[in-house]
């Protein structure tokens, strides 16, 4: 079993943190925008990614309705724990825990760790699960940092404005009506693609560099045992609930074994639900998910 947990850290898990912590030592040593990096991946890598993975997969209706029932469920369960387990904190803090706990990285994390264990049939499922998981954080997570404090008409109207949204269903309807894409613009969508992991993983590290953690953030603890113990427990239940198995069992549980989403800091920042607590659960979840990941590969696998 050891053994086992070692060799699945070092050829999956460790080469992923090696890339972000490539992010993090730039951001120490040079001064560099994240926010420029991360919008160039938020208007360009992710949808580019996102829209080849939809547009070139080859999945059934059945195993499409599968992931979105999971993946719903799932941000349901978490979000409502996240928001039980905050119920004696002020109104923006338990915003943060309830998104802490219900947004998971599997765009930064969840591709390429999918892509290193379970190979390219693996990472196209993962799109799939990212796709669908970014769709809610677009809508029902801006919903939940909003109620911090903003405005619920503002919310939504910015919600609307992510291009994943639109890639996700450009993707889906292009793959199901069979329509041919211009090779000229399909290579340039793939070149993009193809960018879009490795800038997510030196962006991660970026974040990390800049995430403050105190004292006052020690109740993130909460949202991290959500995040890393309860969906993915949740998720297996589910797929025994649902008969799920083989690789769609083996993607779905290690998607949701992933710690909180930077894009949650985001949220968080823009709705003043508590950006630093939120910060401080992306740093902390992502540490912790060193050890939990790869325990969660050695039991899928």
């Amino acid at each position: 079993m050891l053994a086992d947990l070692v060799q699945v850290f070092v050829n999956t898990v460790l080469p992923v943190f090696l890339v972000a912590g490539a992010g993090y030592v730039l951001a120490r040593a040079t001064s560099i925008d994240g926010r420029s990096v991360g919008r160039i991946i938020f208007y360009l890598g992710s949808p580019s990614l996102i829209f080849r993975s939809l547009y070139t997969m080859e999945i059934s209706t059945t195993l499409l309705q599968h992931f979105v029932l999971l993946v719903l469920a799932l941000y349901v369960i978490t979000g409502l724990a996240g928001w039980y387990a905050g119920s004696d904190q002020t109104r923006p803090r338990r915003a943060a825990l309830t998104i802490a706990s219900a947004v998971s990285n599997n765009g930064n994390m969840g591709l390429p760790i999918a892509l290193f264990a379970l190979g390219d049939a693996g990472l196209v499922m993962a799109t799939v699960y990212y796709a669908l998981s970014a769709f809610l954080t677009n809508t029902l997570g801006v919903f939940v940092a909003s109620s911090g404090s903003a405005p619920l008409g503002k919310a939504l109207g910015q919600s609307l404005r992510a291009p994943v949204l639109y890639a996700t269903l450009l993707g889906i309807t292009l793959n199901r009506l069979a329509v041919p894409i211009p090779d000229p613009l399909y290579r340039a969508v793939d070149l993009m693609a193809g960018a879009a992991i490795p800038m997510m993983l030196v962006l991660l590290g970026i974040h990390l560099s800049v995430t403050p953690f105190n004292r006052e953030q020690t109740v993130v603890w909460r949202s991290v045992v959500i995040r890393l113990g309860l969906s993915p427990l949740a998720a297996l239940a589910i797929c025994q609930v649902m008969g799920i198995g083989g690789l769609e069992r083996q993607v779905m549980i290690l998607q949701a074994a992933m710690p909180t989403a930077v894009v949650a800091t985001v949220l968080s920042t823009e709705f003043a639900a508590a950006p630093r607590l939120v910060a401080a659960a992306v740093l902390v979840s992502t540490l912790v998910s060193l050890v939990t990941v790869s325990v969660v590969l050695v039991l899928v696998g």
